[in-house]
């Protein structure tokens, strides 16, 4: 929320208890719809249906717009159904689609139908779409023109009904079967002369969504070709609508938060964090929790395996830690930067051995230069006393290429495993930082202590 208007809040809440609402009207004027709604929605419902009913006619199905889901609910129960249906039929069909997902069946039945049939037609058409295509974000409140028609004519037709479109950036020329036929930047609608024909304009090269393309889609067109709209057809090129900028924010900021949480091992909560109830919160994090808790059993199954070894050169012991946070810290740092990666299109997985060559390099210099530090560590503790023993040489050795190793290995695990995942059609950011982090435990004990018995046997071992 803008920092002004949070300094409203205790203004806001006096002027309700005192009951000065023409004070209260002129608080909120001026302030950005999006400010409005967080300022609301810090209220209790009966408060903030109150102070939502002082808003002017004109702002409020752009401040209802801008409320969570939940603050949504509440207000149209604290309204009552007259009320909240001329709210709902201000909106815009996109938003007014995603407000009836959310609403309970009943609900949402009793208000579509209280709706004008050019609203609840064009609401219905975007509901119809699967729930993660563009179909579902796409406004119908757009600018058209055709190709025959002069600039002067074109102008005329946006000023006549420009008033309620998404956008005046850009306007969409389609033909007599309303297949889209290119788009134009308003500036050279305007330096033209009125007199040329629209079609002299036209070049041809317009960038479309498809209406069954994934949401991302439209948040990666929109970001590579710095675009605020983007037109949407269908399979015959008919133009359906279009996708804004303000559209795709949302699901940038949900894609982006789904694939943090995943990356921790979380399943994406549905609420926000300080709404999210104990029992989904669990429910949430359990199963990876015990999925890798089972996992490392593997562990305690390798380190038993070399008991007899550990008895013997006990200073092995002290390593394990840090050998095995070194690979899981190295793993993570990688996968992170595959998975963003893919997520950008930088990488796809056709390139994985370009990507391994690159990450084997990596993770060779990486590992080269912490298993000179782990060799000079053992050395220092050798020179400090903390252990006893005539063999630093060898042990430090055996710690700074089991370093290089692991760290190597991590580096090639780390950037395969999200290029696999992507090529089997499962999320890269499935290869959380925990699995990454359990994987590397395992086989980095397994390169440790086989490094290890291989140049200490005949000294220590």
């Amino acid at each position: 929320m803008n920092p002004t208007a949070n300094l409203l809040l205790p203004e806001l809440i006096e002027l309700l208890e005192k009951r000065r609402y023409r004070d209260l009207r002129e608080a909120l004027r001026g302030l950005d719809p999006h400010d409005v709604a967080d300022l609301l929605a810090e209220l209790d419902p009966p408060q903030a249906a109150l102070a939502f009913r002082i808003l002017p006619s004109d702002e409020m199905a752009d401040v209802f717009s801008h409320f969570d889901p939940e603050v949504q609910e509440q207000i149209i129960s604290e309204l009552g159904e007259e009320r909240a249906w001329r709210v709902l039929e201000d909106m815009n069909p996109d938003d007014l689609a995603a407000l009836f997902e959310d609403l309970p069946s009943e609900v949402a039945r009793v208000m579509m139908e209280r709706l004008s049939p050019e609203t609840r037609r064009h609401t219905q058409l975007i509901m119809g779409y699967p729930v993660e295509s563009v179909g579902r974000l796409m406004s119908p409140e757009y600018v058209r023109i055709r190709p025959e028609w002069t600039v002067s004519k074109a102008l005329e037709n946006i000023r006549r009904y420009g008033h309620d479109a998404e956008t005046l950036n850009w306007v969409f020329v389609i033909d007599s079967k309303h297949r889209l036929a290119d788009e134009l930047h308003i500036r050279k609608l305007l330096l033209a002369d009125p007199e040329t024909k629209v079609a002299e304009l036209l070049d041809g090269r317009f960038i479309a969504l498809r209406v069954d393309d994934d949401q991302e889609e439209a948040v990666r067109k929109l970001n590579d070709y710095d675009r605020s709209a983007l037109p949407v057809v269908d399979a015959n090129g008919v133009l359906l609508g279009i996708v804004t900028f303000d559209d795709v924010a949302d699901i940038a900021e949900e894609e982006a938060t789904e694939d943090i949480h995943k990356l921790g091992g979380v399943a994406t909560l549905d609420d926000r964090y300080l709404s999210t109830g104990l029992v989904t919160m669990l429910r949430k994090r359990m199963p990876w929790l015990v999925v890798l808790f089972l996992f490392q059993t593997v562990t305690i199954s390798v380190i038993s395996a070399f008991e007899a070894q550990l008895e013997e050169a006990v200073i092995l012991a002290l390593f394990i830690p840090l050998i095995i946070s070194t690979g899981g810290n190295t793993g993570t740092q990688t996968a992170s930067l595959l998975i963003r990666a893919l997520a950008l299109r930088e990488v796809r997985p056709g390139l994985w051995p370009k990507v391994a060559a690159r990450e084997l390099l990596t993770g060779a210099c990486l590992g080269l230069g912490l298993g000179v530090l782990g060799f000079v560590i053992v050395q220092a503790i050798k020179i400090l006393g903390i252990t006893e023993g005539d063999y630093a040489f060898q042990v430090g050795a055996a710690i700074g290429c089991s370093t290089l190793a692991i760290v190597t290995w991590a580096a090639i695990v780390g950037s395969s495993l999200p290029l696999l995942l992507e090529r089997l059609g499962v999320d890269p950011a499935a290869s959380s930082a925990p699995l990454i982090a359990t994987l590397m435990d395992v086989s980095g004990l397994l390169i440790y202590f086989g490094i290890s018995i291989l140049i200490l046997t005949g000294t220590v071992l």
